[in-house]
């Protein structure tokens, strides 16, 4: 039988940048050379898990591992990083570990595997998007992991969006399917859209504005226009405010503008710091930019017309809200034992 491959439970990925490139792109159980060409896949290589240390002090007994990688059946060699929850006596480079479930069955406590840019940069981020400061409870995602392992034991019984990522004995790669292994954190093309609006952003900050002799808007009271902008979407927001004067120089709180980013779209989280009313031109701008970017982080399988980077950052982060349900339950249940 051989052995076999395990995924991250964030993300459902391989833990091997070493896939198969047709340069024909005929062949449909491989990906497309000229998709794929320019893309770094070297994220896929790291390996970082969340454990659980019994002989730990405090509340709070679970731990992160350093870096490490997968070697076959179910096993990771991994450093012990940095944490203080890191079982004692584990100095070495390579520490050997198993992954979802002891398949030995010699009494080896497990791990779930994490690339690390899916637990740090997006899976954390989601976890604490209403409260950035806050130390995550890794006993309670624990738990929560723990509570969705089970099947195969190579990664979580969760869903992993679309594309489905098929969790087979090996990775099973498939043309149209790009989007999977394409790094979801550095995405040079958002950076190159953003770069483009922050620059339009400072220009039109120091130019002159005209208002208009007319706007509709103007015999409203500031409390109505309030309520209109809170029944708009975002990138509907930025089209009023640039057709109307009135609405333009309604001023609207940092934190709701925030909030409203981050319901919508939480996984750009590159623009929910970016000052878009600086002019209206600056938030026509910024409306055309806002609904590309969420037309542009949808995948589909009718086109290529998507960001990869995007597309699978958005169908990861809809992996971590799953999870977040579930940690935020858990937290609960915390809290009516304390009280």
């Amino acid at each position: 039988m051989g052995g076999w491959e395990i995924y991250c439970a964030i993300c459902g990925g391989p833990f091997s940048s070493q896939v198969e490139m047709d340069p024909e792109g005929t062949e449909e159980d491989s990906y497309r050379y000229d998709v794929l060409k320019d893309c770094d896949l070297g994220w896929l290589d790291n390996l970082c898990a969340l454990g659980f240390n019994l002989e730990a002090g405090g509340v709070d007994k679970s731990f992160i591992t350093g870096n490490g990688y997968y070697w076959d059946y179910g096993g990771i060699e991994v450093s012990g990083g940095t944490d203080p929850n890191f079982p004692l006596g584990r100095d070495a480079d390579q520490i050997p570990m198993v992954a979802y479930h002891d398949f030995a069955e010699i009494g080896e406590p497990h791990v779930f595997p994490f690339h690390p840019i899916c637990y740090h940069d997006i899976l954390l981020r989601c976890l604490k998007q209403d409260k950035p400061g806050k130390k995550i409870r890794g006993d309670v995602l624990f738990n929560v992991l723990e509570g969705l392992n089970g099947g195969r034991y190579v990664r979580l019984q969760l869903s992993y969006g679309e594309p489905e990522p098929r969790a087979e004995q090996v990775w099973c790669q498939q043309k149209g399917h790009e989007v999977l292994v394409v790094n979801p954190v550095i995405i040079p093309q958002i950076d190159a859209d953003l770069d483009f609006i922050k620059k339009s952003l400072n220009q039109n900050a120091n130019s002159s504005q005209i208002p208009p002799r007319e706007d509709i808007f103007d015999k409203l009271p500031h409390e109505l226009r309030h309520e209109i902008f809170k029944l708009l979407p975002a990138g509907s927001i930025l089209a009023l405010k640039s057709a109307s004067w009135a609405m333009h120089i309604t001023t609207l709180s940092r934190d709701f503008w925030r909030d409203r980013l981050r319901s919508e779209v939480p996984w750009v989280w590159e623009i929910h710091d970016i000052n878009v009313f600086q002019s209206q031109e600056s938030e026509d701008r910024a409306s055309k930019l806002l609904l590309d970017i969420q037309k542009k982080s949808a995948y589909t399988s009718e086109s290529d017309d998507y960001i990869l980077g995007f597309a699978n950052r958005r169908r990861i982060w809809g992996v971590c809200e799953q999870i977040r349900a579930r940690y935020v339950e858990g937290l609960a249940c915390i809290s009516d034992l304390d009280s």
